[in-house]
């Protein structure tokens, strides 16, 4: 059964792809971004974001062992997306810090009364950024789930950023389809194509 309706999925993918539905980073930007990315996390005097959108965005604290952390909404993905996939442009790791220790990196879509304080600078996004008034869903393959409880380290959140901002773990589908980026079948689909091509979107 599961076989069957993965074979419909793949009829779907193939179609969506075709008709430009469906983009997937090229493979030379993700593994540019990649390197960057894994900069970042080895830095320990950056911050690492964490998604929470629930929660007051901008906020830091630090985990015991005082690397900062930094609540964000899915804007930092978008953001990525954007500026390296559609933008083609490269960044290196003390571009982002310079960003970030400034305010200009877009944390959030929104400023909500409590973030007054917490957002400031260019840490909310512009209309640029939002892919979604593009009409794409953002979507990422593997879920993005922050490990809970009081036994969280700092490699916890190394790995959450990582996945959130992997451009080897994004891709955007027209928003009016965006259901079947909630589906793990689909996901599954496109995690094997990218594994079998290395290739993406074409700029």
């Amino acid at each position: 059964m599961t076989e069957k309706i993965k074979l419909h999925f793949q009829k779907i993918f193939e179609i969506l792809l075709e008709d430009g539905k469906i983009i997937i980073p090229k493979e030379r930007a993700t593994k540019l971004w990649k390197k960057t990315l894994n900069d970042w996390i080895s830095d320990d005097e950056m911050i690492l974001f964490v998604r929470k959108g629930s929660e007051r965005r901008g906020q830091i604290f630090e985990t015991s062992c005082g690397r900062k952390i930094m609540t964000t909404d899915n804007t930092p993905a978008h953001w990525v997306f954007k500026s390296i996939v559609f933008n083609e442009i490269e960044h290196n790791k003390n571009f982002i810090h310079d960003l970030i220790i400034n305010n200009n990196f877009p944390i959030s879509f929104i400023r909500k009364r409590s973030e007054i304080n917490t957002l400031i600078g260019k840490m909310v996004a512009d209309k640029e950024t939002r892919l979604n008034i593009e009409n794409w869903k953002l979507a990422h393959i593997d879920r993005i789930v922050m490990k809970r409880g009081n036994n969280i380290t700092v490699e916890d959140y190394k790995q959450h950023h990582n996945k959130f901002l992997d451009l080897s773990n994004m891709y955007l589908i027209d928003k009016s389809l965006s259901g079947l980026a909630e589906t793990q079948l689909f996901n599954e689909i496109i995690k094997e194509y990218i594994s079998k091509t290395g290739t993406g979107y074409n700029i």
